[in-house]
């Protein structure tokens, strides 16, 4: 069965401006531990503009590339303690991403 593309609202740590921002993530990715999401609790502020928030990339089955955020610096794909997440393909079918590489966040003022 195809998974749903249901929006959630999720909890992102900063590490470089030590606040938990929100940030809109589908819910094939929320759902997946290895990325750290979880609910915004008492965090209301959405990510600032000038921010890009710290990501990983990654490489499918047919080699097609693709990127993530990574919600917290303590989630098992930006630890390396799990190196795949899954994405959803054209059909809806859930695809695994193997990580490639990891890129943190930045901010400009």
């Amino acid at each position: 069965m195809a998974a749903a593309r249901t929006v959630h609202k999720g909890l992102y740590a900063s590490d470089i401006l030590a606040t938990n921002f929100t940030r809109r993530v589908d819910d094939h990715f929320y759902t997946q531990a290895v990325l750290g999401w979880g609910p915004p609790v008492g965090a209301l502020t959405p990510i600032p503009t000038g921010m890009r928030p710290r990501h990983a990339e990654g490489v499918d089955s047919t080699g097609r590339r693709h990127s993530v955020v990574v919600a917290q610096t303590t989630a098992d794909l930006w630890t390396r303690t799990s190196v795949q997440w899954n994405i959803l393909d054209d059909t809806g079918a859930l695809d695994a991403v193997t990580l490639t590489g990891l890129i943190g966040e930045a901010v400009t003022f």
